[in-house]
């Protein structure tokens, strides 16, 4: 196909990221040309993620004023030491991780915390705009079975949460907590739980909420605005706490709570990314004690990914999606910004 020169993209204005800043619809962005072993893609949809919320106002370092980290599209151009036939056509994902060096002796245990990653949407043009390139070994092959709206989520609230989960290292029958169960990752959450035979407390706030995280296999749900959360999780464990938490909420009061819902040995994992920066209140004395283990989590291997999409063509999975206008794209940052959408936001890319 015919390539063009420029294309359209949600750019962050020069003035760069703050609280108040809103995304500039641009349609003379100039499209990348792919360099050794990397592809170019038309994008057809992309994710929008909390964490893209952070990016664009400052809360998080980004280097770029493309943000965005779930694209899925067609490589529509192949750089040099690429089989053309293999690639040409093929539908990837873009994901958090876009590259990282293989090569350090980080990579040669988990390449997810490579030292050296670049990351799509905060030091590398991300994937709200119509063409991007990316390396080709590092993309993401999205089974012909799965839709690209529905395929974009995975890349990265699925697999934060099934990489999320595989760290807790816990076992059938076992409970399990996630603060901000309704939310992008949150929902996905869930579904990956209850599959791995875990007994699923999902905690949020609203009917809406409710009804989403027991239809996806929930054993119960509490709102944490009425409920008695920490003394409902106890007696729902035997006194003894859940044996795992993975908190997505962002806030100081749901990661303090977090560690006092786990029992002892049990495992927290920090996924959800304050917007105010805050310490964890966990004193060695009580980690002595409890015997407590805490892990942070951002992405997953690419085997990860490989079992995810597997759970996903076979029906496990399913991304709960609202599809928006891309020129709807700032509006949906900013409901994002008050937990106001179900699910997860993705967002359709002109063509």
């Amino acid at each position: 196909m015919q390539i063009p020169q420029t294309q359209t993209a949600a750019i962050i204005p020069p003035s760069g990221a703050t609280s108040t800043v809103k995304l500039q619809i641009n349609h003379d962005r100039p499209i990348p040309s792919p360099a050794e072993g990397e592809v170019l893609l038309k994008l057809e949809y992309s994710g929008v993620c909390h964490s893209d919320v952070h990016s664009v106002r400052g809360e998080t370092p980004m280097l770029t004023d493309v943000a965005g980290h779930e694209g899925v599209g067609k490589v529509v151009q192949v750089g040099s030491g690429l089989d053309e036939q293999v690639w040409l056509g093929r539908r990837l994902g873009v994901r958090w991780l876009y590259s990282s060096c293989l090569e350090c002796e980080i990579c040669a245990i988990n390449n997810t915390a490579c030292p050296y990653q670049r990351n799509a949407g905060a030091n590398v043009p991300g994937t709200f705009q119509q063409y991007v390139v990316t390396p080709a070994i590092h993309a993401t092959v999205i089974p012909p079975e799965l839709a690209p709206d529905v395929a974009a989520p995975l890349l990265c609230a699925g697999i934060a949460m099934y990489s999320s989960i595989m760290k807790t290292k816990t076992r059938p029958g076992d409970w399990i907590v996630l603060p901000g169960a309704g939310g992008g990752l949150g929902h996905m959450g869930v579904q990956i739980a209850a599959k791995k035979g875990l007994k699923v407390i999902a905690i949020d706030n609203g009917e809406k909420k409710k009804q989403l995280c027991l239809s996806l296999g929930a054993t119960i749900f509490l709102d944490y605005k009425t409920d008695d959360v920490e003394s409902e999780v106890k007696a729902l464990t035997s006194g003894l706490g859940a044996h795992a938490v993975i908190c997505m909420a962002n806030n100081e009061t749901a990661y303090t709570q977090s560690l006092r819902m786990l029992r002892r040995l049990g495992v927290l994992v920090c996924v959800g990314i304050p917007s105010v920066p805050f310490r964890l209140p966990a004193t060695p004395f009580e980690m002595i004690v409890k015997g407590l283990t805490i892990v942070g989590n951002s992405a997953g291997t690419a085997e990860e990914m490989e079992e995810l999409m597997e759970m996903a063509v076979a029906g496990e999975v399913t991304a709960h999606i609202e599809s928006f206008d891309f020129d709807c794209i700032d509006d949906v940052l900013q409901r994002l910004g008050r937990s106001e959408i179900e699910g997860r936001a993705v967002v359709r890319i002109p063509e």
